[in-house]
């Protein structure tokens, strides 16, 4: 008798939720998405983390390797209708693939709805930028002496000299090898994290100048260079593994 209670209970208080979910949904604009979802939630990231019908811009990162990610809108209204990237997209299904590259790229969903004589009554845009995590192709790690700094507007020029490192201290042995040319020269990023010192104790230098001032503190000049493309993004200490 008690169970019986219970699931009766339970019956009437999902019935009366359902004509509030209802009304919330009725709420909302006709040109508002209930929901928005992708296809990549274990690998990718989206921020805002949770869907806001009245939050129009998101960026969405995902792993380096995913290739294709597609979105699945709801509309809050029947005679809405969705476009991802200019492609019709009925409610609550996967829009098209979009393909991934190595470059940041825009998807608007568009939702808009139509009055009598198909005239245009509402509209509202959502805007996901898309990127990728980088990638071994994209970030690379070289180790190399560095043979010159210049200095032009605040940004350093870092000429290094790379090499394969066979490198032995007591026990430890390290081997770098670097999978690029041995001749070395490109800028640093405006954003680029510079360190001098050892690799155990490394110290953070303000800019460019700091570091270039006390790179050669220890009496090495054999640096980790970060880099992605062509264009440093950290330089540290060099030290076995």
């Amino acid at each position: 008798m008690k169970k019986l209670f219970s699931l009766l209970l339970a019956t009437l208080l999902l019935l009366s939720l359902a004509p509030l979910a209802l009304a919330q949904q009725s709420a909302l604009p006709p040109e508002r998405l209930i929901n928005l979802e992708h296809n990549a939630p274990n690998t990718g990231k989206m921020l805002p983390e949770r869907f806001d019908p009245y939050q129009n811009t998101y960026l969405l990162t995902v792993a380096s390797w995913v290739s294709r990610i597609t979105f699945t809108p709801t509309t809050s209204a029947p005679n809405a209708v969705v476009t991802v990237n200019g492609q019709v997209v009925a409610s609550g299904q996967k829009s098209q693939i979009i393909q991934m590259t190595n470059d940041p790229q825009a998807v608007q969903v568009t939702v808009s709805v139509y009055g009598e004589g198909n005239v245009l009554t509402a509209q509202n845009t959502y805007t996901i930028y898309l990127q990728r995590r980088p990638s071994e192709r994209r970030t690379r790690v070289s180790a190399g002496y560095i043979t010159n700094i210049d200095m032009a507007d605040g940004i350093a020029t870092i000429s290094a000299d790379l090499v394969s490192i066979k490198y032995q201290d007591k026990t430890n042995l390290s081997t770098f090898v670097n999978e690029t040319v041995y001749l070395y020269k490109y800028k640093t990023s405006p954003n680029c994290l510079f360190y001098y010192g050892t690799k155990n104790n490394p110290v953070r230098a303000a800019n460019a100048t700091e570091f270039t001032n006390n790179y050669l503190n220890t009496g090495s000049n054999l640096y980790y260079l970060v880099y992605i493309e062509d264009e440093i993004v950290a330089v540290m200490p060099y030290a076995a593994d």
